[in-house]
């Protein structure tokens, strides 16, 4: 609970929060933070507020018994240059938030056009496969630009996960592996289509089905025929390559042997395949049907390295989890300072600092600010939360679906 304050009591290691000053009347980029050192100190005097509000349970340190003098003299110019610093910061901020709008607005088409797709094909709509094969197509070719340049997206720990949403997923996180394997541009407009529509057989299942959290003997058993199912409602369109009908057909498939719907195993199993359904098991995990069961993605990964290692393709799994990171996109984490925020964006060269949004009640969910660790905020990680253990209000908030990127690795 908040606390008001004199502020000639604060004391370096104190947890204060400056929400009731405005954003641009003083000088650090943070409302709620601890303080680190006397020049904070300073700078929170030089605010010329007589008191403020801290937090006792977050802070390190009790405040001084009586008010003391702080000797503030000869900071107005050090002050002044913070600020400056702060509006050049913020500015950067703006401009990165306003990128991430506009690949939220990109998604959205994305997601539009697949889910048009995908109900297409399942009434039968001789043009829905070209469609399906112009976006696939366009979405290959952005793995093979300049990748410093086109920055791929996905949604993770979204509020309202679907299916549409899963084969964007998958989509996207399987270009990402098969552009690290180096895969021709040929192949990457394959696997591209192949991903998208992988679960496309899952449209013609009986209500409940494909969505439900738990399902009884009869009703796994009908799920374990949607890859067949799937290539025979793709086979009924005119000229869809017989290397995307493998992927669909495939992608439950293990490399032990243990997968459906034939148990085949190792070089049995196209290459192809075997990315998607890294991609598929990996999403599958994260964006659990029954949320209180998903994971978060870093823990999804450590699963599947640790108890499913042998159900994937040697090496592939591997360079997968080196792509994501240590704390992939989605991940809600817990800093040092006791707030909570999600990873919004990774980079290869730095994967213990990525991009992060964080949680603030008094600030809008779209006017959150995106901080890069280590250069705009002196914060760490000290712990993840799977999606059942977030909070309502703050999953809401933190719903990675309209900010999450990968920066692919050059």
């Amino acid at each position: 609970m908040l606390k008001e304050i004199s502020v000639k009591r604060l004391t370096v290691g104190m947890y204060v929060s400056l929400r009731e000053i405005p954003w641009f009347s003083h000088p650090f980029l943070l409302s709620n933070f601890e303080i680190r050192n006397r020049q904070e100190l300073r700078d929170i005097l030089a605010i010329g507020r007589a008191t403020v509000l801290y937090d006792p349970e977050k802070s390190h340190s009790a405040p001084l018994a009586e008010d003391r003098d702080v000797e503030i003299a000869n900071q107005s110019t050090g002050t002044v240059t913070k600020s400056r610093r702060k509006r050049e910061k913020a500015s950067e901020l703006r401009a990165r938030r306003a990128r991430f709008n506009e690949i939220r607005e990109e998604f959205g088409k994305g997601l539009g056009t697949s889910k048009w797709i995908l109900e297409a094909i399942k009434g039968g709509d001789p043009s829905a496969a070209e469609d399906a094969r112009r976006m696939a197509t366009a979405f290959g070719e952005k793995f093979l630009e300049d990748v410093s340049l086109a920055i791929q997206h996905i949604n993770l720990t979204s509020t309202d996960a679907g299916q549409h949403f899963h084969s964007l997923n998958v989509m996207t996180l399987s270009l990402m592996l098969g552009k690290q394997l180096g895969l021709s541009r040929e192949d990457m407009n394959t696997l591209s289509m192949g991903a998208l529509l992988h679960d496309v057989g899952q449209l013609l299942l009986p209500g409940g089905i494909a969505t439900s959290p738990k399902l009884s003997k009869a009703g796994w058993i009908l799920f374990k025929r949607h890859p067949m199912t799937g290539v025979q409602l793709l086979s009924r369109l005119p000229g869809i390559d017989p290397a995307v009908m493998k992927i669909v057909y495939q992608h439950h498939e293990q490399c032990d042997g243990r997968g459906y719907p034939k148990a085949l195993k190792g070089d049995a199993i196209a290459e192809l395949s075997k990315i998607v359904a890294i991609a598929d098991a990996y999403d599958r995990l994260v964006n659990a049907r029954d949320v209180t069961r998903g994971l978060a993605p870093h823990k999804a990964l450590a699963l599947m390295f640790t108890k499913k290692r042998k159900e994937f393709q040697e090496g592939y799994l591997e360079t997968f989890i080196k792509m994501l990171g240590v704390y992939p996109p989605g991940t809600v984490c817990r800093f040092n300072s006791g707030d909570v925020g999600v990873v919004v964006s990774v980079d290869p060269a730095n994967p213990l600092l990525p991009e992060v949004v964080i949680y603030d009640a008094n600030i809008p969910k779209y006017d959150a600010m995106i901080y890069r660790l280590g250069e705009d905020l002196d914060l760490t990680i000290t712990g993840t939360l799977n999606p059942g253990e977030i909070d309502r209000e703050v999953k809401g908030y933190l719903d990675s679906r309209s900010v999450v990127q990968y920066f692919p690795e050059h």
